[in-house]
């Protein structure tokens, strides 16, 4: 497979291939509730062929022409990082029921820009997608150049934004800096 020695892939291609192929192997013996034999084989080698079929579509470019495995995050890591975020969605749908529930909250919507220079395309799309994920903000534009734009309902959610939590956790996942850059908070009314 060209997969294999394609040298723009970060990382061993073949370490990608076999965690990918476990990965698909757990989840198979997971919904196929069997441990027969004759199941297990199937099932094995059906994971190595779907492995290498799918291979090349988790595989993403960053703007250097490097190739990132999709799924090259450690799995307790980010287990980890879905509990936190679980509770600062939590956290979050409080603070904008408190803001909506309360005719004497105001509400403050700004916009953030913030630059941050990751490699890893992934993490950038992970972050992005859990800043939409969370109440009271929303990714309205990421660049090539890691421009990130977002729109914050509150002051709780726009200063949330700016002391990077969210960021420095998505960095610690995929090893890239915790560097980030403010370039721009606008209030709007």
């Amino acid at each position: 497979m060209r997969v294999f020695k394609d040298p723009d892939v970060v990382g061993s291609p073949v370490f990608h291939y076999v965690r990918f192929c476990v990965i698909l192997f757990v989840f198979y013996l997971l919904i196929s509730a069997t441990l027969h034999i004759k199941f297990v084989i199937i099932g094995l080698l059906s994971c190595f062929v779907v492995g290498l079929v799918c291979m090349p579509l988790f595989l993403i470019e960053d703007r250097d022409g490097k190739k990132h495995f999709l799924l090259d995050v450690s799995i307790l890591k980010f287990l980890a990082y879905m509990v936190w975020l679980f509770k600062e969605l939590v956290m979050a749908n409080i603070d904008v029921a408190k803001t909506v529930w309360k005719s004497g909250l105001p509400i403050h919507p700004e916009l953030i820009r913030f630059q941050v220079d990751w490699k890893n395309p992934i993490a950038a799309a992970l972050l992005a997608n859990s800043i939409t994920l969370t109440p009271g903000t929303i990714t309205l534009s990421f660049t090539k150049e890691g421009v990130f734009e977002i729109h914050a309902l509150t002051p709780g959610a726009a200063q949330g934004i700016i002391d990077g939590g969210m960021l420095r956790k998505v960095a610690g996942l995929y090893h890239e800096s915790e560097d980030f850059k403010v370039l721009e908070v606008q209030e709007k009314s």
